[in-house]
């Protein structure tokens, strides 16, 4: 049996969005059993050949990319193949997704896929394959499923990833330790998708798998701050394994209020951490209440001390590590005065930022909230953090997509990219610099694709 494993391509910049592995392929290759011959594709960085049919395609959907994979899945089915489905989209959308699969997978694979393919060898294959506490609420059939009510105990530890598989060569790999969020912004799907528990693998385990891996890495954790005590346990480890690492990863500003915080952040340094992706989300007070992430930014509800989240950014930033601001705009409580202080705050800070637009995603809270003010005329790819999705009460579509290229243009003049290259060691600085060109070609890319060039 013949398994192509396919990651999609959307319109933007393919060579930045594709330095990094998506874990997703060389790991759902490790889950799938022996004797299948397993052929990864990641179409950021390859080419597929249509012509070249499997028995299986299986491919992982995000919103932006669901037109794109729908497609695919439409050709491969046209040549025969069997396809499936799986991913954040699907899991938020699989009676849209069944109109293009042979089977839809909703949450983590671990027990459903290798399930899958026994079932699909004994002609016995169901349409939905669910893990999680998903059946309730996603309007599935009551007949057809196959249900894992669990999610997948990473306790008892994970395959290491396939990554001799992998066709091209990256800037980063790619490794996880830990799933879970026990934050529920209202914007993200982390949460729903992976629970509000956070489940680790053994530390041996990621030490040993890292043992197989270059010296450039993502750690695609939720959050590489949470549980104290196994985050210093892991970067001690690290430490130990000795070599040269540089790695970067997601966290919270939480580190820098915890009593333990200094001693994991010297630790997650000395493992060569020289970068963290932070979701500041806002410098609107207003907007950081009706969003829900006080509690990430360890803030009270009634007042938000910016001066906390300053301190706690410029401790992280203080063991030598860049803080990369996530910033969300377009909220109703945002002003074209929003996009302004943006940069003001990146500015005082040092922070490099990453602002983007609302996007109400499926599986989301705000999905509800927001899809009867959607724009009509959109399609998935738009729904990228560069398009205006939606009707805002006081800025218009192309106002709010022009005031986030201003954002974006003035955040990325030279003079403001070494500015932020702080006062780290050298690969540091030479990590920081060229991390901040990528992402000002990206959003270069992101302004001729809004205008249609």
């Amino acid at each position: 049996m013949r398994l192509k494993i396919i990651y999609p391509t959307h319109k933007g910049n393919p060579k930045a969005m594709g330095a990094t592995v998506p874990y997703v392929l060389p790991y759902l290759a490790a889950i799938t059993p022996k004797g299948i011959d397993v052929e990864l594709v990641n179409m950021l960085r390859e080419k597929i050949d249509y012509n070249d049919a499997p028995d299986i395609a299986a491919i992982s959907v995000k919103t932006p990319m669901a037109d794109e994979s729908y497609m695919i899945a439409d050709r491969f089915r046209e040549k025969g193949a069997k396809v499936v489905l799986g991913g954040h989209h699907t899991s938020a959308m699989p009676i849209e997704a069944a109109g293009h699969a042979d089977a839809v997978f909703i949450g983590e694979a671990e027990e459903t896929w290798p399930r899958f393919l026994k079932d699909l060898k004994e002609g016995r294959a169901k349409r939905f394959y669910v893990a999680g506490p998903y059946y309730d609420t996603k309007g599935l059939p009551k007949e057809d499923v196959y249900i894992a009510m669990a999610r997948p105990d990473l306790s008892k530890g994970a395959p290491f990833a396939r990554r001799d598989l992998l066709k091209s060569r990256y800037l980063f790999d790619s490794i996880v330790s830990t799933r879970g969020c026990p934050y529920a912004c209202k914007f993200c799907g982390t949460t729903g998708f992976y629970g509000n528990k956070v489940r680790h693998r053994p530390v041996d385990d990621v030490v040993d798998e890292l043992k197989t891996m270059g010296r450039f890495w993502f750690l695609g954790d939720d959050d590489i701050f949470n549980d104290l005590d196994y985050r210093y346990e892991l970067y001690s480890r690290i430490v130990e394994k000795k070599g040269f690492n540089r790695w970067h990863g997601a966290g919270t500003l939480s580190i820098g209020y915890d009593k333990d915080g200094d001693k994991v952040l010297k630790k997650a340094a000395e493992s060569g951490l020289f970068a963290v992706f932070v979701g500041i989300e806002s410098v609107n007070e207003l907007t950081l209440k009706e969003t829900g992430v006080t509690s990430k930014l360890r803030q009270q509800t009634e007042n938000i001390d910016f001066e906390r989240i300053k301190s706690a950014i410029k401790k992280i930033q203080s063991y030598g590590i860049l803080v990369i601001g996530f910033f969300v705009l377009g909220f109703d409580t945002d002003t074209e005065d929003t996009f302004d202080k943006t940069l003001a705050f990146c500015d005082e800070t040092g922070v490099i930022p990453i602002p983007f637009l609302l996007v109400p995603l499926p599986g989301t809270a705000l999905w509800d909230e927001y899809k009867g003010r959607l724009y009509h005329s959109n399609s998935w790819e738009n729904w990228d953090a560069c398009h205006s999705l939606y009707k805002h009460p006081n800025i218009g579509q192309k106002e709010m997509e022009g005031l986030l290229y201003k954002l974006r243009k003035s955040a990325y003049t030279y003079n403001r990219i070494m500015k932020r290259l702080g006062p780290g060691s050298l690969g540091t600085m030479i990590a920081g610099l060229s991390m901040q060109m990528g992402l000002k070609n990206t959003f270069e890319a992101d302004w001729r694709r809004v205008r249609g060039e």
